[in-house]
């Protein structure tokens, strides 16, 4: 997803800002300002067989920021995902759950930072699917792989 392919409705309520739906949260990361810029967003989206031809797009997500970690559990099919190598370095965080509602359900939006055509940074952000809160999990620094080829990967 590009700038130019969103429409947007990002609201401040109560001091915190929310988004209606993932493209929202799209437009929000990509906004996102103090780190290399995110060039691209891609939606977080379970393909296994089990959901047929609509992937799940509901996730439970536990990821630590200070240690640059993340894992998505799908609510469908209860499948796992350690986003990059966070297996290898996984710390046990907390589960998210939105500190405006309480619901721990999310969307989730990877926005990736490129350079000379390789993806350099990658950011996590979340969509509370209860109240649409929005909040930035976690970054990450991405090994030198093609933009296009990390993009398909997530």
């Amino acid at each position: 997803m590009t700038r130019e392919e969103l429409s947007v409705t990002l609201r401040t309520i109560a001091g915190h800002q929310t988004a209606e739906t993932p493209d929202d949260l799209a437009h929000w990361v990509m906004s996102l300002t103090g780190g290399l810029p995110i060039t691209r967003t891609v939606l977080a989206r379970c393909t296994k067989p089990a959901h047929g031809d609509e992937p799940a797009t509901w996730f439970y997500v536990e990821a630590d920021a200070t240690e640059g970690v993340a894992r998505l559990r799908c609510l469908a099919c209860a499948d796992m995902r350690p986003i990059l190598d966070s297996a290898e370095r996984w710390n046990y965080p907390q589960a998210w759950s939105c500190n405006n509602c309480g619901q721990s359900i999310a969307e989730v939006v990877f926005g990736v930072a490129e350079e000379g055509g390789l993806a350099r940074w990658m950011v996590v952000a979340a969509r509370c699917v209860g109240c649409g809160q929005v909040a930035g999990l976690t970054d990450m620094v991405v090994p030198d792989v093609a933009a296009d080829v990390f993009a398909a990967s997530l």
